[in-house]
Formats: C-alpha cells, structure tokens, sequence
C-alpha cells in the first residue's frame, strides 16, 4: 500500500474513532448519566455505553499512534518552520464535506433514538443473593 492511501486510511479511522468517542461520551454524560437507573437506548444501558466507550478510546490511542509514526517527518518539517503550501479543489472540499454531514448523522443516530425502560438493574439480571458476615 503507497503511503498516501496508509495515511488517509489511519486518518479516516481515527477521524471515525474520535467521532464515535465523542457521541458515545455525550450519550453517557446527557441522555445516560449516572443514576438514570434502567434507562437503555439501543437495549444498552449506561454501562454497556461505557464499555463501548472505553474500547473506542483504546483504538483511537492506537490510531493516534500510528498517525504520529506516519507523520513524523511532516512533524519534523512544521516544527523547522519549512512548510509547502498546497491547494485543495472544490470537489474533494464537497466530498469532504458530504462525508463529514454523513457521518455525523451515524454519530447522532443515539440521540434521536427513544430511551426505554429495559426493566433491568445497570442492565443484568440480578437473582437474589445470600450475603454471609
């Protein structure tokens, strides 16, 4: 793979991850937080959001990582203070665009959706149990 299509790839999939971390922290923080009892959306409840949370901040670290690895020249480069200038067309500008308003609207999805009752404790089944001093 040329290293332009690396870079864009690793930079579209943390762009995605950053997306993603950031609906599923609103979600906990706005339509999910603490003590919201047996609220869910999408039959996930607060601390099934939070899990998936988590593990979209450990691939986006990863992601981030690896950008600084393929951009470590460029890095390099901005830091010295010898800097190109380039010029980007319309059409990719559009394209850009379109895609961001995509996947934005993904990102949001939770938020239009109805919050439900799940009937369940923190969303697991609880049996009684027999605590022993």
């Amino acid at each position: 793979m040329r290293k332009p299509t690396l870079n864009f790839c690793i930079d579209s999939a943390a762009f995605l991850a950053f997306i993603f971390l950031a609906s599923t922290g609103a979600l906990i923080w706005w339509i999910l937080p603490a003590g919201s009892g047996n609220l869910s959306v999408w039959s996930m409840t607060r601390h099934e959001w939070g899990e998936v949370h988590f593990w979209i901040a450990v691939g986006f670290l990863a992601l981030i990582a690896v950008h600084f690895i393929l951009h470590w020249n460029w890095i390099v480069t901005m830091i010295r203070g010898k800097s190109k200038e380039r010029n980007v067309s319309n059409t990719r500008i559009l394209i850009g665009v379109v895609c961001l308003l995509l996947i934005l609207s993904i990102a949001l999805a939770p938020f239009f959706s109805p919050v439900t009752d799940s009937g369940e404790i923190s969303g697991r089944s609880h049996q009684n149990v027999e605590l022993k001093d």
